[in-house]
């Protein structure tokens, strides 16, 4: 985190759709009041409200265990892997990674996003690396088999971890990004030993996220090759990192018990290999996006 502001400090409001009908406890007066105006200047009610929450950026904490371990539970599309041990290294590498909450709750409600990374080089030798090397080989595609196993045995490498409920406002990515790579940039310099801040000095970034292509049959006819199929990107920012990275991936997610809503869309699962050196445009990029309120 920052030397003089901690993330505890930092929040967000943001709007979240919810069903007419449900109950809503009131958090403050400021909220009821905006709900009142929203009602007013709308006329009617539709079939869902928009409310207001505010959100806190936390470092992770002890209490945020069992929270992480949902988060992190489809990490690998539902395979089980040492989602533990994973979370325990998300918890102890306070200084950089962040979880996201509702404010107010105070720290008993669980995350519902998280935002780290891990040193592939330096965690190297626990279960969860192994386990998502192995799930990530498994799933490369022959001519990027090389590259991958250069990659997750080199130095320098950062793991993103980023998952986050479906629901969470998209309007929450920015400062989920921005958060975690002025935290790397703080720790190369504050960390108090020379390895801990060696050990942030990353030169790329591998990261693993969930995408969607068009399924309908006709669109698939008339495109010779399936990466030539525009992808759906679920988190926003996915689609900067994707468009600078220096390779990439996907493959077939495994079906789940949960039916997808637009069923012309397959699921598919995405790995990418970032440049540092592309993060800080990737940032602007996202930021900018925001800013001019293209989303």
């Amino acid at each position: 985190m920052a030397p003089e502001a901690g993330k505890d400090a930092r929040s967000r409001r943001e709007p979240v759709k919810e069903d007419a009908d449900e109950e809503h406890e009131d958090t403050s007066s400021e909220e009821e009041e905006d709900s009142e105006e929203e009602e007013d200047l709308d006329g009617s009610e539709g079939d869902d409200e928009e409310i207001m929450v505010d959100f806190e950026f936390q470092d992770p904490k002890e209490i945020d265990f069992h929270g992480l371990k949902a988060l992190l539970g489809n990490y690998l599309d539902g395979a089980e892997f040492s989602s533990s041990a994973l979370c325990d290294d998300i918890i102890k590498q306070s200084t950089v990674g962040t979880v996201l909450k509702a404010q107010g709750a105070g720290d008993e409600l669980d995350p519902i996003a998280v935002m780290s990374v891990v040193n592939l080089h330096q965690k190297k030798d626990t279960a969860y690396v192994k386990e998502i090397s192995g799930h990530l080989k498994k799933n490369c595609p022959k001519h990027l088999r090389e590259q991958l196993s250069v990659v997750l045995a080199e130095k320098g490498i950062g793991l993103i971890i980023n998952e986050r409920v479906i629901n969470v406002p998209q309007e929450t990515a920015s400062p989920l990004v921005e958060g975690l790579y002025d935290e790397i940039g703080w720790a190369t310099e504050d960390e108090p030993t020379e390895e801990l801040r060696e050990s942030f000095k990353f030169t790329k970034y591998l990261m693993l996220t969930r995408v969607f292509q068009d399924d309908d049959q006709e669109a698939s006819k008339k495109r010779k090759r399936e990466d030539e199929q525009p992808l759906v990107y679920t988190r926003p920012e996915d689609e900067f990192f994707h468009k600078l990275c220096k390779w990439s991936f996907q493959w077939k997610a495994r079906d789940s018990e949960d039916k997808n809503d637009i069923e012309v869309l397959k699921p598919l699962r995405l790995c990418m290999l970032v440049a540092a050196s592309s993060i800080p445009q990737a940032r602007s990029e996202l930021k900018s996006m925001f800013e001019s309120g293209s989303i």
